[in-house]
């Protein structure tokens, strides 16, 4: 019983102690706050999330040889072994495609955050799955001994893969936290933006933490707020061609002050989503609808610009077409580069 109350204990000393420094900079900021209640709740969220995530983590190993890219497309599995037994076994549709969907949505890679592995996305590949995407991937890697760079070559390598084992598919990508800062490493070089079809990023640190002065190992230590990892992606990145979406919680305890979580690059779009905990945005339902959301929207959007390339030979302005869902609007949204300074409702409300 003891040894139960470990990572009850770690995980709340991280809630406590992040949502504390996550008052100090509202203060030292004259931010506004979310309410007493909310964030109790949001401690309540933070302390569920991380013994989850303890609890699945040693499960990452086994299911990263399950769901990684494959740079071939999927082989049957020998005679006497299961698909799950098969190298490069991806996940395969257990339910049939929604009527409103395109005859094929794109294949989606998912990136987990720091200190995390693929468990991450327990849940999520689920949720994708019923929503009639019914290929989904997960690229992991160590948050130790590495760099920043080292990682966006081993993204490129993963997408590169997909695109492979989906010839001539343009790709989704979601990412977690740090996943979703690889990601926009990766989009820096605007070739790669021509390789996949959008981006969404919960939870992003896009312009560094406060918090990671705090953090084991260089890698955590480079994402500090404003710091020169942060200086040097916006002055080497290119303004993003392919529409991205960040979403963001208000009540992100690991992204401190809140401005890091808002992204500066023209061509994202930033979108409040429930509020929840940094690490409850992988668990939470209301998260994950808005997410899966903007990845249809993402999908409809870059199957018109292909039909009105096939038609009249040029790319369109990425808006949705005439006859397409409606995009995830239900969240408030605003261009890249508002302040929080700009934002009248920090949108503390939605729950």
């Amino acid at each position: 019983m003891s040894l139960l109350l470990v990572p009850l204990c770690i995980a709340l000393a991280i809630a406590v102690i992040s949502y504390l420094l996550f008052f100090r900079a509202a203060r030292r900021d004259a931010a506004s706050t979310p309410p007493p209640a909310l964030v109790v709740r949001g401690v309540a969220y933070s302390v569920a999330g991380v013994v989850l995530a303890l609890a699945l983590y040693p499960f990452g190993p086994w299911i990263r040889r399950r769901c990684r890219p494959c740079p071939f497309p999927r082989r049957a599995a020998p005679e006497g072994q299961q698909h799950a037994d098969a190298p490069c076994a991806g996940r395969t549709a257990t339910t049939p495609p929604r009527h409103d969907m395109p005859p094929t949505l794109p294949p989606v890679l998912l990136i987990h955050g720091l200190y995390h592995n693929v468990t991450a996305w327990t849940l999520y590949r689920r949720w994708l799955m019923e929503a009639g995407f019914t290929r989904v991937y997960c690229h992991g890697y160590s948050s130790w001994h590495t760099e920043f760079g080292l990682l966006v070559d081993e993204l490129d390598e993963a997408v590169r893969d997909l695109r492979a084992a989906h010839p001539g598919e343009r790709p989704l990508l979601m990412g977690h936290s740090l996943g979703g800062l690889l990601i926009r490493g990766w989009l820096a070089d605007a070739a790669n933006q021509q390789l996949v079809a959008g981006a969404v990023t919960p939870g992003t640190p896009h312009q560094g933490s406060a918090l990671a002065r705090l953090g084991a190992g260089r890698l955590a230590r480079s994402l500090t707020f404003r710091g020169a990892l942060i200086r040097e992606l916006e002055a080497t990145e290119a303004p993003s061609d392919v529409p991205c979406v960040a979403l963001y919680s208000p009540i992100d305890n690991m992204v401190v002050p809140q401005e890091g979580l808002h992204v500066t690059t023209p061509g994202w779009t930033l979108r409040a989503s429930p509020a929840v905990s940094h690490i409850w945005m992988l668990w939470d339902w209301g998260t994950a609808r808005l997410a899966i959301e903007s990845l249809r929207e993402l999908a409809f959007r870059h199957a018109a610009r292909e039909r009105d390339h096939n038609a009249c030979g040029h790319t369109t302005s990425g808006l949705t077409g005439p006859g397409e869902p409606p995009s995830a609007d239900s969240a408030p949204e605003r261009p890249a580069g508002a302040r929080n300074s700009d934002l009248e409702n920090p949108g503390y409300s939605r729950a």
